[in-house]
């Protein structure tokens, strides 16, 4: 049974696929060993052995351009499918500011001037030796396939929804079996181009353009301006990574904003029912690990706060980039910018959303910010309080110890002084005896002398006395001398 010709509507011309792939640099990851570059090595170690990726020039990447090919003698890495030899493609790599990017290209001749027509399912011949869609790393920022082809002269003449098959038809022989739902289509350089992928998951519906030219002039220009484009989709990985990193750091912060509410609310409850007079610190001490717990915690949402205000940021720069790149393409083509209205969409449409969506995320969440900050001004001034109210009546509570030691050292020094003068006299008591016996009158008479005991007593209480009231008045005095001084210094102070 002879096979079934294919119909017109499924054949394209010389349809060549480019890939642009970009990745952050790592200052951890040396020169050859990126996962770019391994990628590349993987298709280009599927050929011959001459066609072995190189080592790449790394030497001027810092002070060079802002795009800059890594190779030292060749402007890129060509190759030519052996079982399909009509079929070439090459390599570039490059340094676009802060990242690495490969441009791979597959495909027919498009500038013989007679161009090869195929089938659109022949398009899976380059698959089974080059893997469009790179695997995902932590560095990576993301990919656009780009499949252009000429459009054979039935087509030309057929409606919009004609062209939608085939479009479909191209992305099953690339992509996936199941095609999705084409995101937005349009013109560009006067041919129909059609783009797939949902920036929202952009992993598992990657960015697709299927560019379907009318004549050589659409090629021509694209041409003449294709490193712009390349740039062009750099920016836009760079944006759409940016915003998707910032909804995991989103997912972070709700995480702490949901735990905030019920956390004040049990903070509350401990503030209703602490009780200033307890004799023990316990409820300090919990205010206090609280209070470090949320500090901790007000930390981390600090930080991942200033991460979504870098994320804006780099949308920021990134879309000025986009913007200056349309322009560039513009005066280098001579054209107006409305002509470029498919590739201005998202520069002015859905990059400008991107950034208000974080702005809008960055205005809720700073909310967190205040309310943390109020509990931790709370909880801490409760703490003040209640730590100066109880270290002032522990500072009462020693100093009363301190006095009532004062007294019992004075009682004691009192005792041991009596009974020191009561000692020394005691040999008085005799005095006028000869068989020792006491001659103390204990009942007084005042018509007798007074005894020698009483004497020498009285003396040496009053010469007790007398010296007390000496040091008295020199610690008076001594105080005095020191309060002075003090009023001057401060005195000198103010002035």
């Amino acid at each position: 049974m002879n096979p079934q010709p294919t119909p017109a509507s499924d054949r394209i011309f010389a349809p060549n696929v480019y890939l642009c792939a970009y990745s952050l640099r790592d200052e951890r990851i040396q020169g050859d060993n990126y996962p770019l570059w391994h990628y590349c090595d993987v298709i280009l170690n599927q050929f011959t052995p001459e066609k072995l990726t190189p080592h790449l020039d790394f030497s001027q990447t810092d002070n060079g351009p802002s795009r800059q090919i890594l190779l030292p003698n060749q402007s890129d890495i060509p190759f030519t499918l052996t079982d399909s030899p009509e079929i070439e493609g090459y390599v570039q790599p490059w340094q676009i500011h802060d990242s690495y990017a490969v441009l791979l290209n597959v495909g027919y001749d498009d500038e013989n001037p007679s161009l090869p027509e195929v089938a659109v399912n022949h398009l899976k011949t380059f698959t089974p030796h080059i893997p469009l869609l790179l695997p995902k790393y932590p560095q990576f920022l993301g990919q656009t396939l780009i499949l252009t082809a000429y459009l054979t002269p039935e087509l030309k003449q057929q409606y919009r929804q004609s062209l939608d098959h085939l479009v479909h038809c191209c992305y099953q022989s690339l992509i996936s079996p199941n095609s999705p739902p084409i995101s937005r289509q349009g013109e560009l350089f006067g041919s129909p181009i059609f783009e797939y992928g949902k920036i929202s998951d952009p992993d598992e519906s990657p960015h697709v353009l299927i560019w379907l030219f009318r004549d050589k002039e659409t090629d021509r220009l694209l041409q003449t301006c294709f490193y712009s484009i390349f740039d062009l989709l750099f920016y836009r990985s760079k944006i759409i990574r940016a915003f998707h990193d910032s909804r995991h750091t989103y997912g972070e912060l709700t995480t702490y904003y949901r735990e905030l509410d019920p956390f004040l609310d049990r903070l509350q409850d401990k503030l209703d029912t602490a009780n200033p007079d307890a004799k023990d610190d316990a409820y300090l001490d919990d205010f206090k690990a609280q209070l470090k717990h949320l500090s901790s915690d007000t930390l981390q949402y600090s930080r991942l706060l200033g991460k979504m205000k870098d994320f804006t940021n780099t949308i920021e720069i990134n879309l000025y980039n986009y913007k200056e790149r349309i322009e560039e393409i513009c005066a280098k083509l001579g054209i107006d910018k409305e002509e470029l209205s498919f590739l201005k969409h998202f520069g002015e449409e859905t990059a400008p959303h991107l950034r208000t969506q974080i702005k809008a995320d960055l205005g809720y969440f700073e909310q967190g910010t205040k309310l943390m900050d109020q509990a931790i001004a709370s909880i801490r001034g409760i703490v003040e309080i209640d730590q100066a109210k109880r270290d002032r009546l522990r500072l009462e509570q020693e100093k009363q110890r301190d006095r009532n030691l004062e007294t019992l050292i004075y009682v004691i020094s009192a005792g041991l002084a009596g009974a020191g003068i009561a000692a020394s006299s005691s040999g008085y008591l005799t005095a006028g005896s000869e068989t020792g016996e006491m001659t103390i009158q204990w009942m007084p008479d005042f018509n007798q002398p007074l005894h020698p005991f009483t004497k020498v007593l009285g003396i040496s209480i009053a010469i007790g006395f007398l010296l007390g009231f000496v040091v008295w008045l020199i610690r008076q005095g001594i105080q005095l001398v020191v309060e002075k001084g003090k009023g001057c210094h401060q005195s000198q102070n103010k002035r």
